[in-house]
């Protein structure tokens, strides 16, 4: 890696990641009765599958090759593009609204909405000495020729003025991914150009959010100085089919509540026309539904867990049925996690949460319902990354470690076979996720019967994606654990999961991914180490050290990596599955042939 050019948070050899992960042998497991169990439910939920499978007719309508149908779960409660962003909505929204630069499938960081990607070696950023003594950088963003929102505005440096206001002001609350706050200046050169001043050295200098319309937007704002008055009288949420709020290949030109969103060209967009006239995200409420409209010809693709069809459905449905459809896979970042809540006095004590990783057989899992393909994640990078790190501790599958955890922690078998204290209190806790979404019902289910093998009782809470978002998450109320995932997508710092000034609260509107509410001041100062580092060893050793704290403090219980899959049409082609940030940024080369 040159010098001048951005540490790749998370980067990992994509291509050859997946093949490693196919090719890798399965070790044994001498806990039959864990696999078992594991078997079971993964024999159950295929069960369901085959019979769909059997009782479909292979007839169905012709393929109009202008059109994708896009089946999905969780309908979005809020379009606007940067408040309470979490994946679901970043696949969405960014068929319509670009962000200013994005990852693609060969790891590349590269301009979507400007001309040049600003480095250090072609000038467009430098390191400069700032007016209180400290090192800072000067970052030059010039928008493409061109640009123009949906309405036929131009894209203006006005807009990116504003989205960095905006992104400042304490009482609204921006999403924390590649924000503009990190700015603590901008100024305007022309019509087109501006330069970000930064108040430090940053890895990340050159990957950047959306902006959103000034000429639509800034009128709203300054009506609606307060996170929720702005969120409700938003155009985002009050007129969604306003072409001027989107800036991509696509305009979100049509939607009802709960069924459906529709994307039809943008006129004004300056890049490569698309060649499909209208892609239509059709919703469903559980993944057994989108399976069987796949197959009956009603959608012509599906996403593969957390969005759309499991894991194991996927698998299934290439063995049962290998021609009907493409089957997309490549290498992801996307881990599932279990974040642990800091304010449980159960959870507090570090052997709990040491013991509930010991207890859970994850390459099982794996092996069981995944086919081996979505890896076991030991953090937050995956072991095939290069920065990962090979020293620190790692929670192989061990009930009887966890059960002496447990002990130490003054947990002793009771009656039921679950543990309690020298109080008479029960180990029984909460695990929250999303209704509808079977892998995690599936992992919910083996959870509880693993944890219950060492004397744990788990409690699955499955609710709405509106409360889950909302009061679970982003308002901490689960009083447990709580599933879901998080993409650490390569510019992003895992600051936003485990930085203590990334805890959401009402101070800071909410924002944030920090669900557990994780401080620590070593933590803290490694993240900050990494987020500064340009050149290679830096990084390493920024990585190394992240993890390593991660490990002995665990605030989250790693799960596994998501690969990034996809079924489809056999017709659908120029679908970059791989691409680090979402697919979707490159939709108008999507074509159906």
């Amino acid at each position: 890696m040159a010098f001048g050019r951005p540490s790749i948070h998370g980067l990992i050899p994509v291509r050859r990641g997946i093949k490693r992960l196919k090719q890798k042998s399965r070790e044994e497991n001498t806990m039959t009765s864990v696999r078992s169990t594991i078997k079971r439910f993964a024999k159950a939920a295929l069960t369901g599958v085959a019979i769909a499978v059997a009782g479909t007719s292979s007839a169905s309508a012709q393929a109009n090759k202008s059109q994708l149908v896009v089946g999905q779960l969780q309908f979005l409660t809020n379009f606007h593009p940067l408040i309470q962003v979490n994946n679901t909505k970043r696949l969405v929204v960014t068929y319509s609204l670009r962000p200013m630069t994005a990852f693609d499938q060969d790891v590349v960081n590269q301009c979507i909405l400007c001309e040049t990607l600003p480095t250090i070696e072609n000038g467009l950023a430098k390191i400069v000495d700032l007016p209180d003594g400290n090192k800072g950088m000067k970052v030059t963003l010039k928008l493409k020729k061109g640009l123009a929102w949906g309405d036929g505005q131009p894209v203006t440096s006005k807009d990116i003025v504003f989205t960095w206001k905006m992104a400042r002001d304490p009482k609204i609350g921006f999403s924390n991914y590649n924000s503009w706050d990190r700015a603590s200046a901008v100024d305007v050169v022309d019509e087109s150009t501006v330069i970000l001043t930064l108040p430090q050295i940053l890895s990340s200098y050159n990957s950047w959010d959306q902006v959103i319309p000034e000429h639509l937007e800034g009128p709203v704002y300054a009506a609606n100085p307060t996170l929720e008055s702005y969120v409700k009288q938003s155009l985002y949420n009050t007129q969604p089919t306003n072409p001027g709020l989107w800036n991509g290949s696509y305009l979100l030109s049509d939607y009802q509540i709960g069924t459906r969103i529709v994307f039809t060209p943008n006129p004004h967009w300056v890049g490569s026309k698309p060649h499909l006239q209208r892609i239509v995200l059709s919703y469903r409420d559980n993944s057994s539904s989108l399976l069987q409209n796949l197959l009956a010809g009603s959608v012509d693709a599906v996403p593969v867990s957390p969005g759309g069809i499991s894991f194991s459905q996927m698998l299934d449905l290439r063995t049962q049925q290998p021609t009907k459809f493409n089957y997309h896979l490549d290498y992801g970042t996307n881990v599932e996690r279990i974040a642990v809540n800091f304010e449980n006095p159960i959870l507090k004590i570090k052997a709990v949460r040491q013991a509930l990783l010991y207890a859970i057989d994850r390459q099982a899992i794996s092996d069981e319902l995944f086919g081996g393909l979505q890896p076991v994640a030991n953090g937050i990078l995956s072991d095939q990354n290069v920065y990962y790190n090979k020293d620190m501790t790692v929670y192989k599958y061990d009930a009887e470690k966890a059960k002496a955890l447990l002990a130490e922690a003054g947990w002793k078998p009771g009656a039921g076979g679950i543990c309690v204290n020298d109080k008479g209190e029960r180990l029984s806790l909460e695990l929250v996720s999303t209704a509808g979404n079977q892998t995690r019902e599936q992992i919910a289910q083996v959870l509880q019967s693993q944890m219950k093998e060492v004397c744990i009782e788990i409690k699955p809470n499955f609710v709405p994606l509106q409360e889950f978002n909302g009061d679970m998450a982003r308002k901490r109320k689960f009083k447990a654990l709580i599933m879901s995932s998080i993409d650490f997508s390569p510019s992003v710092s895992p600051r936003i999961a485990l930085g203590s000034d990334t805890v959401p609260k009402p101070e800071n509107n909410f924002v944030g991914n920090n669900f557990s509410a994780y401080a620590s001041p070593e933590m803290d100062k490694a993240i900050s180490q990494l987020e500064v580092a340009l050149d290679p060893q830096a990084t390493k050793d920024g990585w190394a050290e992240v993890q390593k704290i991660f490990a002995e403090d665990l605030p989250m219980l790693p799960l596994y990596f998501y690969p990034r899959a996809y079924v489809a049409v056999p017709d659908l082609v120029n679908f970059r599955q791989g691409t680090l940030d979402p697919l979707q940024i490159w939709a108008e080369e999507w074509e159906r042939k």
